[in-house]
């Protein structure tokens, strides 16, 4: 959103200075020629000589107001240098058949190996070509672009590029593209040492709490007399390291799903079956829970997906509404799942009556770690990991998912699939 508003800010300062500029320059030279022409008819006639005057002040008023607009530009350029984002204007050139640059900022200018770059061609003072590569994306596509690139000179470093159309008045009207680079080096560097430490610390702690689980199990499905303090104890073991186990395999499954070369077996799948499937297990666990499970699905709709994260999505979406219904203090205890058919797409709903999401708190739900509140869910168990899975799993299935909420009155979870598009890629 940052580096939006920036692109914004640059787009209208720029159209600011060129109208401006140019308007003023162009009338200057307007009425200099036309005190040429007046000049050339006569220099003695008392007439010619006040309207000459007059030209002279109107001439003197205009360098003012050029000089004023020099200074604007000026102040406008220094708060551009001075932001950490690389910016630049460039424009594509028919005569040339090349990107042309008409400004870059100061942290724009460390890209480049020469000094001399203001109307140089891209390709003369960049040496790493991705950049000029994503520029003439944008160019062929004919649209706006945003995308995360890798820069290898002066050194690796990873970008979140933007690139925007702009349209400026200018000698020969050129079609502008205003770039900006966000260095985002630091943030990939600690983000990949994350996905380090939980593939290590989830693999480390799964054999001791392996081993740990196996043998509570086994003392307690012995045949060896312990006491009821023991067998509470063991099976406090067993619950915990149960939960813990769980954990862990959701780390595992982070791990797994951010990897680039992670593959999803993907195939046509009865959502309708694996929902009633979903329905039947919580509809079991839930029965001293005092929740009303409701079921409201069209028969035999398929999209294309791998079942099992599909089956994965499903659980933990219904498994977090039902958990937050399951806390609340008084009214109906509801929760509605819904699959119909729309068009070109399935609508998978789901429904509850639980203690809601304040507004504050929706859009960072499906952010790592992050749990709502936790004032009001502390008896809630979990990690903040469930709707982090979800969202991964199903950007993988081009499928989105919106969050409906106001505080104390329930929540709807809304995941489109776009049944069409999907199943014509599969085949």
């Amino acid at each position: 959103m940052y580096y939006v508003l920036i692109i914004l800010l640059f787009s209208i300062l720029m159209y600011i200075i060129f109208t401006n500029y140019i308007t003023v320059k162009n009338e200057n030279i307007k009425i200099k020629s036309s005190l040429s022409k007046v000049l050339s008819i006569s220099a003695n006639d008392p007439a010619v000589e006040y309207l000459i005057h007059s030209l002279e002040e109107k001439i003197n008023g205009l360098n003012k107001k050029l000089e004023i607009e020099k200074i604007k530009r000026n102040n406008i350029y220094s708060v551009l240098n001075n932001i950490s984002e690389s910016i630049m204007l460039v424009f594509y050139s028919e005569d040339s058949n090349a990107l042309i640059l008409d400004y870059a900022n100061k942290s724009a200018q460390n890209l480049f190996i020469s000094d001399n770059f203001l109307g140089k061609k891209l390709s003369e003072i960049l040496e790493d070509h991705n950049i000029i590569d994503i520029i003439l994306k944008s160019y062929r596509l004919d649209e706006n672009i945003s995308d995360e690139i890798i820069v290898y000179s002066p050194k690796k470093s990873f970008f979140h590029c933007e690139i925007k159309k702009i349209l400026l008045e200018s000698e020969k009207n050129q079609n502008y593209r205003i770039v900006v680079l966000r260095d985002i080096t630091k943030e990939k560097e600690l983000d990949l040492m994350r996905r380090e430490f939980l593939t290590i610390m989830s693999h480390e702690l799964k054999t001791p709490l392996t081993v740990i689980h196996g043998y509570s199990e086994t003392l307690l499905m012995s045949d060896e007399k312990l006491s009821s303090q023991a067998l509470r104890f063991l099976n406090i073991i067993e619950d915990e390291s149960s939960r813990l186990t769980r954990l862990i395999n959701d780390l595992l499954d982070i791990s797994r799903l951010e990897r680039k070369d992670y593959e999803y077996n993907f195939k046509e799948v009865n959502l309708s079956n694996l929902v009633k499937k979903i329905y039947m297990i919580f509809n079991s666990l839930i029965k001293d829970m005092d929740i009303k499970l409701h079921l409201d699905i069209e028969e035999d709709l398929k999209i294309i997906g791998d079942e099992d994260r599909l089956i994965q999505v499903l659980y933990n979406v219904l498994d977090n509404s039902i958990k937050f219904t399951h806390i609340k203090d008084s009214g109906e205890k509801e929760v509605f799942v819904r699959l119909y058919d729309y068009e070109d797409e399935v609508v998978l709903e789901f429904e509850d009556t639980g203690i809601g999401i304040p507004e504050r708190e929706r859009n960072k739900i499906f952010n790592l770690f992050y749990r709502v509140d936790k004032s009001r869910t502390r008896q809630v168990p979990g990690t903040g990991l469930g709707l982090y899975i979800v969202k991964q799993i199903l950007e993988k299935h081009r499928a989105y998912i919106e969050v409906d909420s106001e505080e104390n009155q329930g929540t709807l979870f809304k995941i489109i699939f776009n049944k069409g598009r999907n199943i014509n890629e599969a085949s």
